[in-house]
């Protein structure tokens, strides 16, 4: 049976992430993000920011609640993102989803864009964003893969949010 585990990366949160091993590579990893009891979406880690990994009673334990809950059936375990790169899980990603939430956690001050990925080039990508209240930004961001620390697609916050971008989008 597949396992609950718990991540951390010490030098850019103190805070856990839980969720499934979904896939990996030799940079980046997979998994389905697991937020107080509910799937999440879809997250993609930068390897060497990993600090530990592992599966602690309490995964172990909530792995059974999940399970009793029917949750775990609800995971997609079979995928077809490529995660050789950012550049190849983005692109991948795209065909089958618009928008995107990228973190670039290392600053000190944190980027978090939420938008729509415009293209995408070697070393870096132009993502459209928009503000809290749903309203598109008109200048886009260009951001270096280097800077990307995660990446989340189909998550509660993007699918609620989606109606509203759609309203509001130029």
């Amino acid at each position: 049976m597949r396992e609950l585990v718990s991540i951390k990366r010490e030098r850019i949160d103190r805070n856990k992430i839980q969720g499934f091993v979904l896939d990996e590579s030799k940079d980046l990893i997979l998994i389905q993000y697991v937020y107080d009891f509910n799937l999440d979406g879809l997250m993609v880690l930068r390897k060497d920011d990993i600090t530990s990994l592992e599966t602690t009673d309490t995964d172990k334990f909530q792995t059974s609640l999940l399970k009793d809950e029917n949750l775990i059936e609800k995971i997609n375990f079979e995928h077809n993102y490529v995660l050789e790169s950012w550049q190849s899980f983005i692109h991948s990603a795209m065909k089958n989803h618009e928008y995107f939430i990228v973190e670039e956690e290392e600053y000190e001050e944190p980027e978090f864009n939420i938008g729509r990925i415009l293209n995408l080039e070697e070393k870096e990508f132009t993502l459209r964003y928009f503000t809290g209240v749903a309203r598109w930004i008109e200048e886009p961001v260009i951001i270096k893969y280097s800077d990307v620390t995660c990446i989340q697609i189909e998550t509660n916050y993007l699918n609620f949010y989606q109606k509203y971008f759609n309203k509001n989008s130029a």
